[in-house]
């Protein structure tokens, strides 16, 4: 199993300098990154190399929703030319109100990355743990729904500890439509603000871990929305990792 850093750590670093930051994140050690909807305007060939210089792999592809409900989206070619494990989008809105909306765009996702040679991984978030009117999460609905060869989850265990959910059960439950999850750590669950280096906070990791080794799962991935000191906490993480 691998560690992979989501870029989306770095989200303004990135937008100020795309390549030089990767440079510097490369330093850290991680075996991969996963991008965050932003590859720099940077044609996928030429992406593709650029990280085989940096001998990073790609942990995973981010995309907005629409684009991989699209069978021609550029989303595809960039996906396939990084050699991606998924290509992945999250959706939050207006649930569990749009619920149907979520799972028709799953399902669309779905056989658009079958078509193209390889899977969607859903991202999820905490109001996908709000309840149906029957008591059902939305997320269970949605993935009862969607073709397990098709439709894979990448589990946030922050999120779901937020939700009330447990993230250890969770990974087990879902193990083989798990390919990545992400790890991240907060003190506080209902501040999304107290968000700290892995192994600082409240959320179970070692078992999540532990869980994820038990799972064909690839990639562990170090996520961190705030942070003051970026590469500080990034090592922080990595050594954390490196742990277990």
């Amino acid at each position: 199993m691998q560690h992979g850093l989501q870029l989306y750590n770095f989200r303004e670093e990135l937008k100020q300098d795309f390549k030089g930051t990767l440079k510097e994140i490369a330093k850290l050690g991680f075996d991969g990154v996963e991008f965050a909807n932003n590859y720099g305007g940077i044609e996928p060939e030429e992406l593709a190399a650029f990280l085989r210089e940096l001998k990073l792999e790609c942990a995973g592809t981010m995309f907005p929703k629409e684009m991989l409900c699209e069978m021609d989206s550029p989303a595809w070619e960039m996906a396939k030319a990084l050699n991606a494990p998924a290509a992945t989008f999250s959706y939050t809105t207006n649930l569990p109100d749009s619920w149907r909306t979520l799972l028709e765009m799953c399902q669309m996702a779905g056989k658009n990355a079958a078509a193209h040679g390889t899977v969607f991984s859903y991202h999820n978030h905490w109001q996908e743990f709000s309840r149906l009117e029957d008591g059902e999460y939305v997320m269970t609905r949605v993935l009862a729904q969607t073709d397990p060869v098709q439709v894979f989850i990448e589990p946030d265990v922050c999120w779901l500890t937020r939700s009330g959910v447990d993230p250890v059960a969770y990974i087990h439950r879902y193990a083989s439509r798990i390919k990545q999850i992400h790890l991240k750590d907060l003190r506080i669950p209902e501040e999304r603000e107290t968000m700290t280096a892995l192994g600082k906070g409240c959320v179970d990791l070692a078992g999540c871990i532990a869980a994820a080794k038990e799972t064909p799962c690839q990639w562990l991935i170090y996520e961190q929305d705030h942070s003051e000191d970026h590469f500080a906490d990034a090592a922080e993480s990595l050594a954390f990792l490196k742990k277990f």
